[in-house]
């Protein structure tokens, strides 16, 4: 895996625990735009042609 695909998994899983936590914090604001975050990761990672491990996308 090279350092794109790494930092783009990194991110991704930042992007998942920002969402729980705005979401467990009952904050829509927050989970609205790290959802965004999210989706855009992942547009990218399809893109790119980087396979995100379905188990951890939530």
């Amino acid at each position: 895996m090279d350092e794109f695909e790494e930092g783009l998994r990194l991110r991704v899983g930042q992007a998942q625990e920002a969402v729980r936590l705005a979401v467990e914090q009952q904050d829509d604001y927050a989970a609205e735009v790290h959802g965004a975050d999210l989706a855009e990761l992942r547009r990218l990672a399809a893109e790119h042609g980087v396979a995100l491990d379905a188990r951890r996308e939530g």
